[in-house]
């Protein structure tokens, strides 16, 4: 039987609050995507990068602001909800639930990193070398005031 796979993004609602926020001109990301904030404006993040929230819907370059905060965009908040997403790099192995981790990526997890912390394995797909994840708050949001 071959291997269930998953999109990235939303694997279990577990009742986190979901946001609008505004967007930053020119951005754009897919369903599931990690964002942060940029000058307080929402874009997909990259490696290392620390998420405020999971995107709810894709946000295409024609549905983009040209100006910043003229659109904004639905965003998962909250450290309830479970996400899967690919390593990567590396292969998953049980050994990761209980670790935290890094940002890969807007859509993926680095499984290496631990120097933010702002992500809590709690389940591995290993048929899809993928990871069941909570994003942890507390580190998502150190160093804001």
């Amino acid at each position: 039987m071959a291997a269930v796979s998953f999109n990235q993004g939303l694997y279990k609602d577990l009742g986190d609050a979901v946001q609008s926020l505004p967007v930053k001109a020119s951005a754009t990301w897919a369903a599931g995507d990690f964002l942060k904030l940029t000058s307080g404006y929402l874009e997909a993040c990259g490696a290392g990068d620390l998420p405020v929230g999971v995107a709810v819907a894709t946000l295409t370059s024609d549905d983009t602001p040209s100006t910043s905060g003229d659109v904004s965009a639905l965003v998962y908040v909250g450290g309830n909800n479970q996400y899967i997403y690919p390593a990567d790099a590396g292969t998953v192995a049980i050994t990761l639930v209980g670790k935290k981790m890094d940002v890969g990526g807007a859509g993926s997890v680095d499984i290496d990193a631990s120097a933010d912390d702002c992500i809590l394995c709690v389940g591995v797909d290993i048929p899809n070398n993928s990871v069941i994840i909570q994003l942890d708050l507390a580190a998502c949001f150190s160093g804001v005031a």
